[in-house]
């Protein structure tokens, strides 16, 4: 006599579905975890401008609160420091002057097109100047904002009009800055 197949019962099969589940799900999280790629703090953000503006002090960065037709959002934060006042340890490090480029949104190719824009702001009663004003393509603007003397230098080839930066609306206050998030 012939015995015939026996039936797994629901109750196995809905176990099975739900362990098949759990694995891949687990797989998944696992995986994804591993295959994620820190690229660290995004630099269009209000708080990587804030972390990059701690690390000195004395010197207040002023930002266009928007930018110019064809510009991207500030990279490269930096301060310039004369070198008189070295550091202490503990204390924060002494700024005389802070800088920002800004790039086109299609990167610089050359003659005609959008240079990338340095943006350096320095006391304006300091005895001597940081900023730059000289390279073989510089082309730039000065303009005040409080005591700070803002100098806008062309830091790459391409078209050296920045009249567009000449009326750009200025603030130290990074809530008001509309292209960072």
């Amino acid at each position: 006599m012939t015995t015939g197949r026996r039936r797994v019962p629901h109750s196995a099969w809905i176990a099975l579905a739900v362990a098949t589940a759990v694995v891949g799900w687990s797989l998944w999280w696992i995986a994804g975890g591993l295959l994620t790629v820190d690229h660290g703090p995004d630099p269009a953000s209000r708080e990587y401008v804030e972390s990059r503006l701690a690390e000195a002090v004395d010197a207040p960065m002023v930002l266009p609160v928007r930018l110019p037709d064809g510009y991207d959002y500030g990279r490269y934060y930096d301060y310039i420091n004369d070198g008189h006042a070295p550091a202490i340890a503990g204390e924060p490090v002494h700024a005389d002057a802070r800088e920002v480029l800004f790039f086109p949104h299609d990167g610089v190719r050359g003659d005609g097109d959008l240079p990338t824009v340095a943006l350096c702001v320095e006391d304006a009663t300091a005895k001597s100047s940081v900023c730059s004003r000289t390279g073989p393509h510089t082309s730039y603007i000065e303009r005040r904002y409080g005591r700070g003397l803002l100098t806008l230098y062309t830091a790459s080839d391409g078209n050296p009009d920045l009249s567009a930066w000449k009326t750009v609306e200025l603030t130290t206050d990074l809530n008001k800055v509309r292209w960072l998030h």
